[in-house]
């Protein structure tokens, strides 16, 4: 896949940005950016810490994102979003929370896969709650797609795990038909989340509070590379 042949798998990027949004996307992001590049970057000049290193595919708000860097503190984590909105929301519980181990790539994450990483870079890789684009003539903007789990194999160590979730029936057998179809992942069982795997409590993001006042239930899926 070249990076002009990926598919737009996301609508608008902004909505009207509020006054200290702005000051956030213009005074603190460039604290913790990984700026768009071509050519491998080394992760470890933009972290202090030295642990698993997470990259988060579309990450809305950033509860999960801050929840999971909260909880490890130790891990280094990368977050991909191309909605400002959500960019600037990361951001402030970035600066509320004193978070240390987040850096963000205000784009799109498969190119950031295709162009900026080495193979072999990532122990984990999230997508929650991914746009399930319901219509079918829509199915190819899907994130989850088998040119979209090559990219994952090759980011990803052997053993590296993918973890997932959606409250779309559909789209989790979506999500099960396309890992079920690559030779480059086997299914790991799991009930939770990775950001639940260490503590008793839970969080539930906006997108989970979505689904449950509609009566859905999320799905979490968990697939490890085995070559």
């Amino acid at each position: 896949m070249q990076a002009q042949q990926v598919p737009k798998t996301f609508g608008r990027k902004a909505v009207k940005l509020s006054k200290s949004q702005r000051e956030l996307l213009e005074q603190f992001l460039p604290q913790v950016e990984i700026p768009f590049k071509t050519g491998h970057i080394d992760t470890a000049d933009y972290f202090e810490c030295k642990g698993p290193l997470h990259l988060e595919i579309g990450f809305g708000l950033g509860e999960y994102t801050l929840e999971m860097a909260a909880r490890h503190r130790d891990h280094r984590i990368i977050g991909c979003e191309v909605f400002l909105n959500g960019v600037a929301s990361l951001l402030k519980g970035i600066k509320e929370q004193d978070i240390t181990n987040v850096r963000i790539i205000k784009g799109d994450a498969r190119i950031a896969l295709l162009e900026m990483f080495k193979p072999g870079s990532f122990d984990y890789i999230h997508v929650n709650h991914p746009d399930p684009w319901p219509k079918k003539r829509h199915h190819k903007r899907r994130i989850i797609q088998p040119e979209t789990l090559e990219l994952f194999g090759n980011a990803l160590k052997t053993g590296g795990e993918a973890w997932l979730s959606t409250d779309i029936i559909e789209y989790a057998d979506w999500m099960r038909e396309c890992f079920e179809a690559s030779d480059r992942f086997e299914m790991a069982p799991s009930e939770r989340r990775f950001v639940e795997m260490s503590a008793e409590t839970t969080i539930t993001t906006r997108f989970e509070q979505k689904a449950i006042r509609q009566g859905r239930s999320t799905t979490f899926l968990r697939y490890r590379k085995v070559r």
